[in-house]
């Protein structure tokens, strides 16, 4: 990993203040950086567990990294620090009696970077939960995960259909993002290609055929209504390929007919 990166030092920092702290149990890393992607745009990216929270300042605890330009909690409760280098931080402050969130993530998370992840075990309580997590690269081509990215784009695709026909077409548009996420995650387990599986548009253009890339394209519509519904009737063609290539039961099968006639009556 190319030493230049401030984010690297930031990470050290980070360990030793850890390490130091005698109310840091435990410190585990995630992202990029865990598995040797980081580059000089990436986060650093961090889940914290306290002796006693109550008494925790995270502010004042990551000032000590680098030089703070903001920090506040996002809406998922994360705390998110915004240094005057412009990288981005994202801690999570727990309790250690909440440690076991992690085991919670086995078969959605990857785990094979484990070495990188622990930056610090005081007790041995990290290595203990991932000593029970029985995969670490978890199987991402079966039945129920097919089955159930399906189920999820179908009702995406009804839900975007209606916002079109209602004329909301910002409501539309945003509603995309969804869309194309599923078809992503079914385009990586077509191409087998799931590295970044936790984000699928992740070095999106390296890691899927020149063909889905084109397919993906096609679906990410301006916010223009003749655009929208191109998008909108591709992305059922699309599915419909999918669904071929995949194998998918024939029960969802019926329920993308049931949307493509919809959309194709002249009734409608």
């Amino acid at each position: 990993m190319n030493k230049k990166f401030q984010q690297l030092e930031m990470i050290s920092k980070v360990k030793e203040l850890s390490q130091a702290d005698l109310n840091i149990s435990a410190n585990m890393m995630y992202g990029s950086f865990t598995k040797g992607e980081g580059d000089q745009f990436s986060d650093i990216e961090f889940y914290i567990f306290l002796n006693d929270d109550k008494k925790f300042d995270s502010l004042n605890w990551v000032k000590q990294i680098c030089p703070v330009l903001m920090f506040f909690k996002n809406e998922y409760g994360t705390e998110v620090a915004i240094f005057d280098n412009l990288i981005r931080g994202e801690f999570h402050f727990l309790p250690k009696s909440e440690i076991n969130i992690i085991k919670s993530w086995e078969g959605l998370v990857s785990f094979e970077h484990e070495d990188e992840m622990i930056l610090v075990d005081k007790e041995g309580l990290l290595s203990g939960i991932f000593t029970k997590i029985a995969t670490k690269i978890p199987e991402r081509r079966t039945e129920a995960n097919i089955q159930w990215l399906s189920q999820s784009l179908l009702n995406s695709l009804l839900l975007t259909g209606n916002l079109l026909k209602r004329g909301e077409l910002a409501h539309a548009h945003n509603s995309f993002n969804s869309l194309q996420k599923y078809i992503l995650w079914l385009f990586r387990l077509r191409e087998d290609s799931t590295r970044h599986w936790e984000s699928p548009t992740k070095s999106l253009e390296q890691s899927i055929s020149p063909d889905a890339y084109k397919e993906y394209k096609s679906i990410a519509p301006e916010l223009e209504e003749r655009s929208l519904l191109a998008a909108y009737m591709q992305a059922i063609n699309i599915s419909k390929k999918l669904f071929i290539d995949l194998n998918v039961e024939e029960s969802l099968n019926n329920v993308l007919e049931s949307i493509d006639r919809r959309e194709t009556s002249k009734s409608s």
